[in-house]
Parts: structure tokens; sequence; C-alpha cells
């Protein structure tokens, strides 16, 4: 029995037994993803989300990929680990959807992926399912065969388009695609990371582990087939005082595991070799607890125990296919906006050493990567076969630009991307490339609309919210006073501001001198270019204000600044061990405090701005603001229009509503002209998009629960609870007239403030 629903696929009801062998069975799909990871996930969601019939085939038990309970990688992406110089740099889309999902879930991978899955009646899900052979025809794919494992059932899935997310390539090589593997030389694309010569070399692979804490001694007894860590030649590389990306640290729940860095298999094949890179990770990975247990160099880990190893490697790099357009370094510094750009990325291009653990030399060069940067159609389809996409880590890049597109959400909205063009596609009957000159605008609109995030494009709006009359109880100014804590200015800071007003002519800080003798605030002023990054390339002026002995209180700085391409300014405050900076823990987005620091040593990116910004931060808390107020001219930055602007993210400006308070009873009100049928309302809220891993200590943006109050057409009320509101786009289903719709807030999931970045509707 195969996992999932049958569709409208025909089938061989009466299967017979020849031999060990049923007979084949024969479906027919609209569109046939290939591979169950995030990628493949994405692509199966958004075509079936528009209707087509689609077959998700996998060869594994779960589904998930390298995301998978199986092998355990992170989710990372675009904002890696809140180190975005975009800051806001999630994905949004069906990715952001699971990432809600698995905050909901208490981060089940399983039950989240199965879910999203699930949800579909048109996804007819087939796992244990191994790909066996590829059909074709004058340069397309006809159909893929497959055997189910243990079933011993066959397949035969016939369909107009295919989309290859297996990771290793093998539809795509199969059926004759052109692609890539292991490293360009440098003068093939111009690229100054790339090596002087090309060779076959590729990213390793990673077993992962996790270890637990049993409250009590716990023991482990190296097995034989295991290294003795301590004796091999690696060994002098590993720990952080190396400095060489070799740490052995505790995450942050005190437990030790992971280790991406004990890597294996880039100098040799990861797929005809991928059994013996598999066994030698086990080696590895065995001994390096060993030595972490028993060598007596780690307190503390008597109650530690080795819970889990992956029954698999996760794999980074083997085939990487050939599209219309191959990302390079240059595309992914210069950040070149493609007239066919579908989603992002921001990762850094992250490119490991070959031979991983067993490499002398850093255990990767990352490459810094300044903010968000396109990711275009062209890279998402097969140059050669003409029905044949493609989505994750074997989408079409040079081995450099793929350190920057490989990971796992990048993946996933590549992924979103492709299966709304199969949409496309069935609807014109075209290709995908077809899709990409004669109607792309369609498909950027509907990526717009389901909340895929593509730099600098506004959203078109519904025309029967031209007319609508917003209200607001309240909103919030622009300031933020509630001081808790200090900052000592032992070092450079940053605080951004958006500046709504076109100008900015002065604003205050509030700061103590702790030294009886007068002192210096030095500041200096700086702007950008990029509204989606945050990244200071120009500087404007220095400012010099003398601060008495021992002040406490409120300092006027003069800005006069008017020419902000990016729509912020950049305010940084000289070291001055005597001065210390008033804070809090309030956050208002779009107003962000950093710390500086130098581009890292390995890295060879360009990078135009002062120095990298990292966002500030106190201890256990997710953010440090500056205290700042009295900005003038007034900044309205917060106001309620803000929700039919075109935006439904941080671009320039935060591009959200937001409340002046958190009482229960704040609210937003849009009211039509006329009583107007709606199909469909949806809201777009905060959900932390400047944080890569949704956890319950860093998601405190969220509303939590509201309510909403339609008049309809006749006078009458109707009103809906929302009690545990957990998703970015909250979807309600109306199917009626009405005259306005009221959204009362009630409370948020910490937040001292209620936000909302966009209305939409569909007068279905």
């Amino acid at each position: 029995m195969f996992f999932g629903k049958k569709g409208n696929g025909s089938s061989l009801k009466n299967m017979l037994l020849k031999g060990v062998f049923y007979e084949m069975e024969q479906y027919k799909a609209d569109f046939v993803v290939c591979g169950g990871g995030l990628s493949g996930i994405c692509a199966a969601v958004a075509a079936a989300r528009h209707g087509l019939n689609v077959a998700l085939i996998h060869d594994r038990p779960v589904l998930g990929g390298n995301c998978s309970s199986e092998i355990g990688i992170s989710i990372n992406g675009a904002a890696y680990n809140g180190g975005s110089a975009s800051v806001y740099a999630r994905e949004g889309g069906i990715v952001e959807e699971i990432k809600m999902k698995l905050l909901c879930h208490e981060n089940n991978r399983d039950i989240v992926f199965f879910e999203i899955v699930y949800e579909e009646p048109n996804i007819n899900l087939f796992l244990n399912t191994l790909i066996t052979d590829v059909e074709t025809e004058n340069s397309r794919i006809k159909a893929v065969t497959c055997h189910q494992l243990a079933s011993e059932r066959q397949f035969r899935f016939e369909a107009p388009l295919f989309a290859d997310t297996t990771g290793d390539g093998f539809v795509g090589y199969t059926a004759g695609a052109e692609f890539m593997q292991g490293r360009e030389a440098r003068s093939q694309f111009g690229e100054p990371l790339a090596p002087e010569t090309a060779d076959g070399y590729t990213l390793g692979d990673t077993l992962v582990f996790e270890t637990t804490d049993t409250g009590r001694p716990s023991r482990f007894t190296r097995p034989s087939f295991a290294y003795d860590i301590t004796k091999m030649p690696f060994f002098k590389n590993i720990g952080a005082d190396k400095g060489l990306h070799r740490d052995i640290r505790r995450g942050p729940n005190g437990q030790i595991g992971g280790f991406w860095w004990l890597e294996y298999g880039g100098q040799l094949d990861t797929i005809y070799d991928n059994e013996d890179i598999a066994l030698e990770l086990r080696k590895l990975v065995y001994g390096m607890w060993d030595y972490i247990k028993n060598s007596g160099d780690f307190p503390d880990v008597e109650t530690l125990k080795l819970a889990r190893v992956a029954p698999i490697p996760g794999k980074r790099e083997s085939r990487r296919f050939i599209g219309d357009h191959i990302l390079t370094q240059s595309d992914v510094d210069n950040k070149v906006d493609f007239p066919d750009s579908v989603a992002i990325s921001g990762w850094p291009m992250d490119v490991h050493a070959p031979k991983g653990i067993y490499d002398d030399g850093h255990a990767t060069h990352w490459h810094f990567v300044a903010g968000m940067f396109h990711l275009p159609f062209s890279m998402m389809y097969s140059k050669n076969i003409s029905n044949l996409m493609f989505a994750g880590r074997n989408m079409s890049a040079t081995h450099v630009a793929f350190g920057s597109t490989r990971v796992a959400c990048q993946g996933g909205v590549a992924g979103q991307a492709v299966g709304t063009a199969a949409a496309l596609c069935k609807k014109y009957d075209m290709t995908p490339r077809q899709i990409r000159d004669r109607h792309f605008d369609e498909l950027l609109t509907i990526l717009l609309d389901e909340d895929q995030t593509i730099i600098g494009r506004r959203e078109p709006m519904h025309p029967a919210l031209s007319d609508v009359t917003l209200t607001a109880s309240s909103v919030k100014s622009f300031e933020n006073v509630n001081t808790k804590g200090m900052i000592l200015l032992d070092k450079e800071y940053v605080l951004a501001l958006p500046i709504a007003a076109g100008r900015i002519d002065s604003f205050q800080v509030k700061l103590k001198n702790f030294s009886s003798a007068p002192q210096s605030l030095q500041v200096e002023l700086y702007g950008g270019f990029r509204p989606e990054n945050y990244i200071p390339e120009f500087f404007i002026k220095s400012i010099e204000v003398p601060v008495a002995g021992g002040f406490n209180g409120w300092i006027t700085l003069p800005a006069g600044c008017d020419d902000l391409p990016d729509g912020k300014l950049y305010v940084l405050f000289r070291p001055n061990s005597n001065l210390r900076l008033y804070a809090n823990n309030d956050k208002l987005t779009g107003a962000v405090s950093f710390t500086t620091g130098e581009i890292d040593s390995t890295s060879t990116a360009k990078y135009k701005g002062l120095k990298r910004l990292f966002r500030l931060r106190a201890g256990k808390q997710p953010y440090t603001q500056i205290c700042f107020a009295n900005v003038e001219p007034e900044q309205p930055v917060y106001q309620v229009e803000n929700l039919l602007n075109g935006y439904s993210r941080p671009y320039g400006l935060p591009n959200l509503w937001m409340s002046a308070t958190n009482t229960p009873g704040e609210f937003v009100e849009f009211t039509f002209p006329n009583p107007t049928p709606v199909g469909e309302l949806q809201l777009i809220f905060n959900t932390a998009l400047e944080e890569d891993s949704v956890r319950p200590e860093l998601f405190t943006d969220g509303v939590k629960r509201y309510t909403l109050r339609l008049t309809l057409e006749d006078g009458s009320v109707e009103t809906e609870r929302i009690d545990r509101c957990c998703q970015r786009v909250a979807k309600h289903r109306l199917d009626k007239a009405v005259k306005s719709i009221k959204i009362i807030f009630e409370e948020t999931y910490g937040s001292k403030y209620f936000e909302l970045f966009a209305i939409k509707i569909k007068a279905d």
C-alpha cells in the first residue's frame, strides 16, 4: 500500500503476481515531482493548490530530504541565523508557512512535512519509491518508472511536466539534461573565488549526531570500527583556539551535537562513492563522541548520552543542471536584478574545504554576502530538456554561487516558483521557457500574491481596496523611550532609522556621562543604496556634541539629511568608555541597532560599506535597541495607510501598521464605499522575519488572538474569534458582501505592540 491519496490518475486495479514482480501500474499526472525534500514539497504543494494533479515521488520513508528527521540538517536560509545584512530576510510563501507550522508543532519535522502534503487532495504521495528509469522523446521526458521498495510494486508515471528535486539530479541526468559537476576554473566565469584550474572537487557530506542529558552518569565505549580521533592527522586542527571553524561547542540547550565541519567526501564522487563516504563518517562520528565523552577534556559531559546518529549522511553537492542562466559569483556579489526574479537568497557563498575534516585549512571559507540577492526563474529549468524544471541543490549555478543557493530555504522558494510555473505551463500548454518569455508577469503576480519574497516588487492591489476608508485605534509614534539597561560605548554601535518624511533634521538619544569631566560624543552619519538591506555604504557627515561632566539625560543630535536612497539613516557612535547609551528591549520593526565588525578574514566578497553590521543582542534577549526620541520632522513610519502600499515586509521603510499599545481592543477597520463581495480576506502579520529559526523565545512579534467583526450588506454584524493565530498569512473565507471589516486585536506573543503588514482581499 502506498502512502497518500490516489487522485484522478488511472491505475491497474487488478495487480497480477508474475514471479516475484507485480504488473506495472500506470499513472498519469499533470506534474510529477521527483524528490520529497523541502524543494520538492514546496513545488508539489504550490502546483496542487493551483489545481494540478501532482505525483510526489520520494525514495525515503519520511519527507524532508536533508531537513528530514532522518538526516536532521538545519532549515537555514537568507536570514542566516539572524546575521543577514538585510535583517528581515525570511523567505515568505510556503517556506514561511512551514516554519510557522514547526513552531506550532514544537519543531516536529515529520508532522509538519506530512501535514502540509496530506492537506492537499491533489497530491498523490509515493514514499519508499525509487525512480529506476526515465523515458525521453524529442528532448522531453515522457515518463519515469519506479520500484516501491517494501511493497515490490512497480509504477510508471507519465506527465507533460517534471521537476527534478532529487538533490543528485538522477532524473535530469538520466534524461540527458546538461549539467556541471565539480569546481569550475576561475577563468570560465570570471570568478575570483574559483580555483585556478577546474577539478572534480565538491562539498562533502556530514553525518549529524545528537546528544541528550539523561540526568545520571552515562558511559560510552568506542566501537571497534571507530577511529581514535586523538591519533588522526586532523586532530591538531580541532578546537576554537585553532581558528579553523572546527569548534566543539555546546548548543543553546547545553547539549553537544551536530558539527557540520565533521565532513568528508568532497575529494571523491559523492554519488558513486556514497556508501564509502557514509562508512567513513560513521567511523569519524563515533570516534569524535568517544573523544568528547572519555578524554577528560570536556567538563560536565558525564550525564550526556549519544541519543542519535543519523542513518544516512546529509549531502551538500553533486550534479548542478544547466539552465538558460547559470548563477555566478558576479551575480551574487553585485545582486543583479534579473527581469525574471522569482525568489531570494542571502546565505554567504559558503564554500567548504573539499577534503573536509582531512583538510589542513579552514573548514569553510565564509564569503560574506552583503544582504539579499535575486534568484531568476531561468536557473530553474533545463536548457535542453524542454519540460524539466529543478529546485534545490541541483539548480543552475557555478560551484561558487552554489554556496549561496544550496541551503534548504532557497530550495524551498525555488520549489514554490517551479510549482507555480507548472500551473501556468498547463494553463497555456507551454514549456517553462515559454512561460518566462510570454507570461512571466502573471507568474510574478501569483508569487507575490502568495507571499513569496521577491526584492523590490510591489504587489498589485485589488481594485475593491482602492476606495476604502482606513481607520485605526492608535498609531505608534516613532520613538523608543522605555529605557532598560545601558550600553557601554567601548566600541562602535550603529542605530539604523527608517526615514518616512524624506528628510531628518535632528533626533535625540539618551546617555549618561560616568565621568565628572566633560566628554565628547562623536557620531558619524551614513546612507545606503539598497532598500532591502541594512548596509551603510556612503559617508554623509561627522557630528561632535559636548557632554557635560555627570550628564544624565537626552541629548540632541543635528542630522540635516535629505538624500537617503535606501530610506534609512545609519548613525555610528564612536567609542568613548566614559559614556553609556540607554537601551531597552522594545522591538521597533525597521529601527534596528547593531554592533560593527570586520568582514570575515576568509572572505573576498565585495563590500562597499563601512563595516559589517551585527544585530545588537543582550544576553538571552533576542534583541536590544538604542533608545531614541523626538525625531524632527515627525516620521510617519507606522501609519495605517501602510496596509495598502503594496509591500508586505520591510523594504526601505517598515511598511506596516503598529499600534501604540498592546491593550486588548486596539483595532484596524476598513470601510467600503458600497457593499463589496469578499471571497477571501488575508491578514499579513509580522512573524520575526529577522530570524532564521522560529523558536518560542524569539517569536514575540506575532498576533496571538484577534476578532473579525463584519458589517454585512443588510447592516447585520458577524464576528469570528481567532484564539491562537500561528501563521504569517491568516486566511479567512467570507463569501459574502460586506460594508466594513474590523480587526480587533486582543493579545500578542510578547510584543508591546500589535503589528500588521497588509490586508488583502479576493473578491471571487
